[in-house]
């Protein structure tokens, strides 16, 4: 059986949230004052398997993105995103076009 890829809309939302992640990840690591080695390790393990769900489409993937992100939680770390919430407004803005 032949993998599925993600629709449009969920591939672009998901891959804006991801660069979202991943730049916010980088400028962290440039703060010469904080040790951000915990939080991006937590940004990390929320987004690493999210690419994967792309080429693997399932019903239940949609949910399993959400999941993940969810597992970064924003109030841990002060200024940090919220990632479900921009993935969500993303996805609305995507299915717009």
């Amino acid at each position: 059986m032949k993998n599925m890829n993600a629709p449009q809309p969920v591939l672009k939302a998901t891959m804006q949230t991801i660069h979202w992640a991943t730049v916010y990840c980088r400028n962290l690591t440039l703060q010469k004052d904080l040790d951000s080695r915990a939080q991006v390790n937590d940004m990390m393990e929320a987004i690493h398997e999210i690419p994967t769900f792309m080429t693997d489409w399932n019903d239940s993937r949609l949910e399993e993105i959400r999941t993940h992100l969810g597992c970064f939680h924003s109030s841990r770390w002060e200024g940090s995103p919220d990632l479900v919430s921009y993935f969500n407004q993303r996805l609305d803005e995507a299915s717009q076009e």
